[in-house]
């Protein structure tokens, strides 16, 4: 871009800033006379004709945007623009249906070899009739620079689409030190932990650009697979594909493998859904399966002839249980229950037994973890011991 462009779009953008909006809306005219590919300042022109009441030239304006997007096949930007066309214009319901339509015919083109496009998850698994209730229901939202999207630990069940944009990711360390994780760009999907498992964001969100989210609450998710029960297929899909891989990756014991090693131990796992206060073993039984808690909790305990139960703790998302026995080959140590409705990931002893063939650094885990866990065990039973003892006056 040479400097009279540059120039004529820091005085756009300097008019915009101190609202001269009919001045910006000049300046932005004759970016977009320049170089009529230019979408973004064509959006400028289109939110400054609606904001000085020029509403038919506005929608005129964001059509020409939205079809150059569809066009190209930038489905979320095309998207986001028919939002605002459906919020001036509440009689064009059929824009989504086009969309739908043209977006699946170039992706099927794509997959031929014909044309690019970009491939984005959850949508591009979608029939014609499911994405379009989906995007008839999906929310859009601009951010700021320097604005937190969400913060760690938050509230919140939606799924995210980045339309717009760009966002970073990061963490705490067990010190409180926020640590870098990724970055995230236009077509990135976030938010689908907290949506799959406990409602809860697990990093923070924080905008490094102005931009634009898409957004899939629950509830419309939930009445759109009442509507389209094959949806939950592509879901379950994308689930194993991003929200367990991600399960792995934060599990101590699974986080020293790769994304590709992930993946197969991944399919080695069965989804199991549990009522309350459903026993999972019990100590003495033979040990078949190790777990990972998908959502809910677990507690692990301990029971004496007498029925007196010692607590050895409460496990969340992302822990396991049940390796101590698989691993050691010897009956179960404790029992398991969960405390509230939970989804386990089981797997059978034979499978495990495979991958810490296939993965030795697997085995050396399993084994420094347990041995700890083992230890911790003996600890809380001596102790607890002790404190009968005492409180019988022996």
């Amino acid at each position: 871009m040479n400097k009279e462009k540059v120039s004529l779009r820091e005085e756009a953008l300097r008019a915009l800033s101190r609202r001269e909006w009919e001045k910006a809306l000049t300046l932005f005219q004759r970016i977009c006379d320049r170089n009529p590919e230019d979408l973004r300042s064509r959006m400028k022109v289109a939110e400054l004709l609606e904001r000085l009441g020029k509403r038919e030239e506005a929608i005129s304006t964001y059509r020409e945007v939205e079809e150059a997007y569809a066009k190209d096949g930038f489905i979320l930007e095309a998207i986001s623009v028919n939002k605002i066309l459906l919020r001036l214009d509440p009689q064009a319901k059929q824009i989504h249906q086009r969309l739908a339509q043209l977006y699946l015919k170039r992706l099927q083109g794509e997959r031929r070899g014909f044309s690019s496009i970009p491939f984005i998850p959850i949508l591009s698994e979608l029939k014609e009739d499911e994405l379009q209730s989906l995007m008839d229901r999906l929310q859009t939202r601009t951010f700021r620079k320097g604005e937190i999207i969400w913060e760690e630990g938050s509230e919140g069940d939606a799924i995210m689409i980045l339309a717009r944009g760009e966002l970073r990711v990061s963490k705490k360390d067990p010190k409180g030190r926020e640590i870098w994780i990724r970055d995230l760009r236009e077509g990135d999907c976030f938010g689908e932990f907290g949506f799959f498992l406990d409602g809860k964001r697990h990093a923070k969100i924080e905008a490094k650009t102005d931009g634009e989210l898409i957004e899939i609450p629950r509830a419309e998710l939930e009445e759109i697979l009442r509507l389209h029960p094959g949806m939950k297929e592509v879901l379950h899909e994308f689930y194993k594909k991003k929200v367990f891989d991600l399960l792995l990756a934060l599990s101590p014991l699974f986080s020293p493998l790769d994304p590709k090693e992930r993946e197969v131990v991944g399919k080695r796992f069965r989804l199991k859904v549990l009522p309350p206060e459903t026993v999972i073993f019990k100590g003495g039984e033979t040990s078949s399966s190790l777990y990972v808690i998908k959502r809910g909790e677990v507690e692990i305990f301990t029971q004496d002839s007498g029925g007196r139960k010692t607590l050895l703790g409460k496990l969340g998302s992302g822990n396991f249980f049940g390796e101590i026995g698989v691993l050691l080959k010897t009956p179960r140590m404790a029992f398991a229950k969960t405390t509230r409705e939970t989804e386990l990931l089981e797997m059978t002893k034979e499978d495990f037994e495979d991958l810490i063939f296939q993965f030795p650094k697997l085995r050396l885990k399993v084994k420094e973890l347990s041995s700890k866990r083992l230890i911790r065990m003996k600890e809380t039973l001596s102790r607890r011991v002790a404190e009968r003892a005492k409180g019988i006056g022996i």
